[in-house]
Order: C-alpha cells, then structure tokens, then sequence
C-alpha cells in the first residue's frame, strides 16, 4: 500500500469518525430536548394536589395494611403533593444470563392523577451507552430506545405498552405516598398484611397486591404484566417488586432501594435494582 493509499483511508476513517459523532452529539441533544419536552408537556396538565385532606376523607374506608403504611411513610408535617422528581443509580438487564449494567436515571411524576416520564442512560462498555424514554400521558404507553441516544432501537406503543406504563406507575407510588389516597386508585383488603389496589385510567381496571410488613412498610408488590418474549411476542407473567432501605426524602419515608423481576417458568428473573438518590415534590421542570 503506497503512501498515498494510506493517507487517504485514514482520511476516510477520520471523516467517517467525525461524522458519527457529529450524528451522536446531535441526536442526544434532540433526545434530551424530548425528553424535556414531554416532562413540560407533563406538568402543564392542570395542577392538582393531594394531601392530608384527602387521605381523612378515605382514611375509613382504607384497609388497614394502607392505613398502617399511610401513618408510617408520611410525616405530619409533609404538605400537599402535586408532582414529584427522582433521580436513580442501579443496574439493569433485559434477559436471563446477561450481566448488570450500571444505569443512571431521572424520573419525573404527576401524583393525582396517573403520569410520569422516565429518561434514563445503561451504559454498555465505555463510549458505549443506550439512552430510554418511558412514558405515560393519558393513559398512554410509549417506550424509546436508542444507541448513544440517536440510533432507534425500539419505539413501542399500543395496549400492552399502556398496561405496564399504568402498572409501573402504580408499583411507583410508594414514592410519593399521598398518591394512594387519590382519586385513580381504588382499595379492597385481601388479609391482614396486604390490600388490593385498582387503577381505572384510559381502559379497563388494573390491579396489583402490596402487601406491608407490621411496621408499615410496604415490602412486596405483585401484579400480572405483559413479558416480551421476543419475536414481537408478549406473555401476561407474573411481575413482582420487592422495596427496601426505607429512608427519609421531603418528608415522607420511601423506599431507597427496589428490586423487579418477572416470575418465569425457569425461575425468578431479576431485571432492575435502582437506588433512590435524589426525590423532591412541586418543582417544576427538570433537575
């Protein structure tokens, strides 16, 4: 290979370099822009709080494992909540057998009525991450994923898609506890430990058990929730959490530490462990 020869691949290689991550840098910047958008998008529904005056006006008709965690997780003093923004660490995985992944994420809720946007980044080797948007507006489902936050991966909507947004929001109201006396969430007892939640928003009802420890500590939740397969596939599979570390954020004591996995016929799999660093209410906008 002359010299010539040589100069000009490496011409071609250093253009070819430049111009993915010139495409890189652009595509984070429209997917943080996005994502931006749609939390703004979010928060600019109606404001409606919930709070102490709303968990008296259930507080007879609660069973007594939601009492007992209503009376352990939120301080006296803790006002009315109308939205709530977390930031997470962990690690994550999407099938058997793969090894963890760090993951960085930040969470933005609507606390009254069912709502939230997650934007998070799974770094893969170094240089090389995956960048997702979850989201529930409405009623509706929509999960993004792209390669260095530019490259689609999956773009994922549709009735299935809306019943794990609804559910995951549901799972999630253990971090914003007044949540559970407003008015999208109906209970029913089913021991003297846990209590059957239903939430009615955009289709027909979904449910799961949490089930509390003496203290008041919700420790476990179960639901049913729709598994991918692969090949376009989905099963209706168990889907437990599994909340610990409680720990005071703004008020209320929340779970710091959460763990999720799907009950296969192989075995427990577990997919997520996040780690709460950061929760605050009525902020608007994005950390």
């Amino acid at each position: 290979m002359t010299a010539c020869l040589i100069w000009i691949v490496l011409l071609a290689i250093s253009l070819l370099l430049v111009a993915i991550a010139t495409l890189v840098a652009s595509g984070r910047k429209r997917f943080r822009a996005m994502v931006s958008s749609n939390v703004a998008e979010l928060y600019s529904e109606p404001a409606q709080e919930v709070g102490s005056m709303e968990m008296n006006q259930r507080w007879e008709s609660l069973p007594e494992p939601v009492r007992r965690h209503l009376r352990y997780a939120i301080y006296a003093s803790r006002g009315p909540m109308r939205t709530a923004r977390l930031k997470h660490g962990g690690f994550f995985r999407t099938r058997p057998g793969q090894r963890w992944l760090p993951i960085q994420g930040e969470e933005y809720f609507t606390i009254r009525r069912p709502g939230f946007v997650w934007d998070a980044s799974i770094r893969l080797a170094p240089g090389l991450w995956i960048e997702a948007r979850d989201r529930l507006h409405r009623g509706r489902g929509h999960m993004l994923v792209k390669l260095w936050s530019a490259f689609k991966m999956a773009d994922a909507r549709g009735a299935e898609i809306d019943q794990g947004a609804l559910l995951r929001w549901l799972a999630e109201v253990v971090w914003f506890p007044f949540g559970f006396v407003g008015e999208a969430i109906q209970w029913e007892a089913v021991d003297a430990r846990s209590a059957r939640a239903t939430i009615i928003e955009g289709g027909s009802p979904l449910s799961a058990i949490f089930e509390g420890d003496e203290e008041g500590k919700f420790v476990r939740l179960r639901a049913n929730r729709y598994w991918d397969v692969g090949g376009g596939k989905t099963v209706l599979t168990p889907w437990v959490g599994l909340c610990n570390d409680y720990r005071d954020f703004g008020g209320v004591r929340i779970p710091a530490e959460i763990e999720v996995h799907w009950q296969l016929e192989q075995g427990d799999f577990s997919y997520a462990r996040f780690r709460v660093t950061a929760l605050e209410f009525n902020v608007p906008g994005r950390f």
